[in-house]
């Protein structure tokens, strides 16, 4: 109910301003459309040193060092809700308004998300395309299963898309994200081309990016003050479901990815440190539909990232989630996943491995059903020989062990 009033007022707002512009204006609310996502709910754990023994858990089961999640009950609460509309229209030119909400637990930590419009049918010939500018998640790609976005660039910037090239739909935009390891201003150039169309069913899309310090003097030499990336997506459907293979090149301030995920986020973007060197990953997720009442969801990344400060990593993830289809509005799943962090300067290899049983019940069927809730317990162990000093420290050899059993319930929703 609350997410419901929200999105009302955030409406409003959106459609008192439209109306608040000058009559020459055209000012016009239209193809409102309300959207977000939601999960939420609880794990509990035998593992009386996490969360102080209050018995729940207050984080997420990975490996230490590691990127995202396998998520089946094992993800940390979070909501977002806004409104896109319409708001000036001149036949056939017209711009829209993106406003969205978001917020984890703690409900005073509210904060706007995305804000951002858009202008489109403004240049003659290219009716699809349109010019954009503010806070915006920006054409991201994520491995839905472990919870990562591989490719994401989502932040304050100002862009034109949807340009037809002929052979494919051309993108270019420029970005300004916060710093990773100080407070200088940074500069992102993100220039892709999606929808490459290979077959009936298979496309390609291709970017490059570059990011720079806008004051880029240091009092050290070895400071990372740049980087860039190359990212190829080849994506294939086919009548029992769908796949895409990702690769990725980085270096220097990208080699750590552009992840958004649990224990990757924050490595997003390195810049302020010394973080010379290189990485490539590779990515390969989609789902198998063996059955009308039997389907397969399935990751397999890896990452070998190589700094010269020889403080990189080695990363594997693997797993599956296959799903039964009792009837149209209950299931039961099965998830595993495994994986390994190896450091670069040999101090040792972090893995975990994890099974987790939910019974589900779901508008829908399939993997993708949802409104979905979920009762689920889980089986993980973990095994730790390094951590590092911080973000960007030095790996050192520890030991440590957990076997743990973990239960709970949890919503997720998307409109």
């Amino acid at each position: 109910m609350k997410h419901h009033r929200l999105a009302k007022s955030v409406a409003l707002a959106i459609a008192m301003g439209a109306a608040a512009t000058s009559a020459s204006a055209k000012p016009v609310v239209e193809n409102l459309t309300y959207m977000g996502y939601a999960k939420w709910g609880n794990i509990y754990t035998d593992n009386d040193l996490h969360n102080d023994g209050k018995g729940e858990r207050n984080d997420v089961i990975r490996a230490t060092g590691g990127y995202g999640n396998y998520r089946l009950g094992n993800e940390l609460n979070w909501w977002e809700a806004g409104v896109k509309a319409d708001v000036w229209r001149d036949g056939e030119q017209y711009w829209d308004t993106t406003l969205m909400l978001g917020s984890g637990e703690d409900w005073g930590d509210v904060s706007i998300i995305q804000l951002w419009g858009a202008g489109h049918g403004l240049f003659s010939g290219q009716e699809q395309a349109s010019i954009w500018a503010g806070e915006r998640f920006y054409r991201r790609h994520e491995v839905h299963m472990i919870d990562i976005k591989y490719w994401d660039t989502s932040s304050t910037g100002v862009g034109i898309e949807n340009w037809d090239l002929g052979f494919g739909k051309g993108h270019i935009a420029w970005m300004a994200p916060n710093s990773s390891a100080d407070e200088r201003s940074l500069h992102h150039l993100d220039a892709r081309v999606s929808d490459i169309r290979l077959s009936d069913s298979a496309n390609l899309t291709v970017g490059l990016n570059y990011l720079f310090a806008q004051n880029s003097s240091y009092d050290e030499d070895d400071i990372t003050t740049s980087g860039m990336m190359l990212s190829m997506l080849y994506n294939q459907g086919w009548n029992y479901g769908h796949n895409t293979l990702a690769f990725q090149f980085g270096t220097d301030a990208l080699a750590g990815g552009l992840m958004s995920a649990e224990g990757g986020s924050n490595r997003k973007y390195n810049t302020g440190v010394e973080h010379d060197g290189h990485s490539w990953r590779i990515f390969n997720h989609g789902d198998l539909n063996i059955h009308d009442d039997f389907a397969v969801m399935y990751s397999i990344a890896y990452q070998d990232k190589n700094l010269d400060n020889n403080d990189g990593e080695k990363w594997f993830s693997v797993g599956a989630r296959p799903q039964y289809q009792w009837n149209h509005f209950m299931a039961t799943a099965m998830e595993m996943g495994y994986e390994s962090v190896e450091a670069q300067n040999g101090a040792g290899t972090n893995d975990m491995f994890k099974v987790t049983v939910a019974q589900i019940f779901q508008a829908g069927q399939g993997p993708w059903g949802r409104p979905s809730i979920r009762l689920f317990a889980t089986y993980s162990e973990t095994n730790d020989e390094w951590m590092r000093d911080g973000v960007y420290g030095e790996a050192t050899a520890i030991k440590d062990s957990v076997d743990e059993w973990t239960f709970g319930f949890n919503l997720e929703t998307w409109w």
